[in-house]
């Protein structure tokens, strides 16, 4: 059964597997003819089927929470590069065209007084 989960704001899948392993009666081999090396491998094999189903839910999500770590690296660097360096420099001209202003308002008020 596959469901998604929500880690640190990225859905990645949660596999629930229903029990792998089975009676000796729902193996579909005879019980009689078989040694029991063949029941620990069978049971060897079941165990390591549910590993493998363990192992796809979290290499999945690793590679789903790397690929957001990399989004996200790509907008850190573009706020740190472009966009903050852009509003520094926007900040800058504000500062200096308001300090021009208040310099032709001083100008123009002791023009009109004296």
């Amino acid at each position: 059964e596959l469901e998604s989960k929500n880690v640190m704001g990225v859905v990645v899948p949660k596999i629930e597997a229903s029990s792998v392993h089975k009676n000796l009666s729902e193996h579909g081999y005879g019980i009689i003819g078989t040694s029991s090396r063949i029941d620990e491998a069978v049971d060897s094999y079941e165990v390591l089927v549910e590993k493998i189903i363990q192992a796809a839910e979290i290499e999945t999500t690793m590679k789903k929470l790397l690929e957001d770590i990399e989004k996200t690296k790509r907008r850190v660097n573009a706020l740190e590069f472009k966009v903050i360096p852009e509003l520094g420099e926007a900040r800058d001209f504000i500062v200096l065209r308001l300090e021009e202003m208040e310099r032709e308002n001083t100008f123009r008020l002791k023009r009109i007084k004296g």
